[in-house]
């Protein structure tokens, strides 16, 4: 079997179980989010040990679970406190450790452990805050997540067909030869476009100014983001954060760009709106 095949297999089975998923909500939602933030972070810990680091697994996938709950109850205002004691645990644990026979950095461990807690499990997070929202009524909070997802689909498309036709200047080479700005701007362009539409069609409880909001996030932040994983795998010398999709990489790969859109987008409507 073809690895194109396997690609559009994986996509006609997954995309819709993810559309349903997220239009229902609740618990399967919790669970989805939950899944696709400890598998990333497991992907990012894996990483690390391409570097010589061996974090600590366990604080990370335990702290990740509590910040999900800690979303889909309602409880942001315990977030602080979760944090400083997955920080001060993290120590604890490294203090104690017996380090493998080739050795390692505790230094290097100590940051490992919980930056994926923040820049993974806590972005990701923030699907659940937006899903479980009060903005809207509840069938439209999975529209809404849908249309995000589709957004960033559409952004992405377009910066690769584009670059490929019309790409000419290098966007950031020493991290990702072959993105190009023209690529970048398409991306942009199309995250507009794409945005507005789903407002036209879908989405119109939002204001224009909230659909410019997410087209700049998606279109600017979400391209940014998949740089920033290209920037760690580049580090960690691989192609792919896993093969735990097949045809399609790891967790970590197809969900580079929601990691910046989803925060930046619940921030958004949590303190702008």
């Amino acid at each position: 079997m073809s690895n194109l095949t396997i690609r559009v297999l994986v996509a006609v089975v997954g995309i819709p179980l993810i559309i349903l998923i997220t239009l229902y909500g609740k618990l399967p939602f919790l669970i989805f989010v939950l899944l696709i933030s400890t598998l990333a972070t497991y992907e990012y810990y894996k990483l690390a040990t391409h570097k010589n680091s061996s974090p600590i697994i366990l604080i990370g996938m335990f702290t990740i679970l509590i910040i999900d709950l800690i979303f889909y109850l309602g409880e942001v205002q315990h977030l602080i406190s979760l944090f400083i004691l997955a920080i001060l645990l993290t120590g604890l644990v490294e203090l104690f450790r017996k380090p493998k026979p080739n050795g390692w950095s505790a230094i290097s461990n100590l940051a490992t452990t919980p930056f994926p807690i923040f820049y993974i499990g806590l972005s990701l997070g923030t699907l659940i805050g937006l899903r479980e929202a009060k903005y809207y009524d509840y069938f439209k909070g999975g529209v809404f997540i849908i249309s995000i997802f589709a957004i960033i689909w559409i952004c992405d498309t377009a910066a690769y067909f584009v670059g490929k036709s019309l790409g000419k200047r290098k966007l950031y080479e020493r991290v990702s030869p072959n993105k190009t700005v023209e690529g970048f701007i398409g991306g942009l362009i199309f995250a507009f476009l794409s945005s507005f539409i789903a407002r036209y069609m879908v989405l119109d409880f939002l204001t224009i100014y909230d659909v410019v909001a997410i087209a700049i996030i998606v279109g600017v932040f979400g391209q940014l983001g998949d740089l920033v994983e290209s920037l760690i795998k580049r580090d960690a010398g691989v192609k792919d954060s896993s093969n735990i999709i097949p045809g399609h990489g790891g967790v970590f790969d197809r969900f580079d760009s929601l990691i910046y859109v989803a925060p930046l987008v619940y921030l958004y409507f949590t303190t702008l709106k």
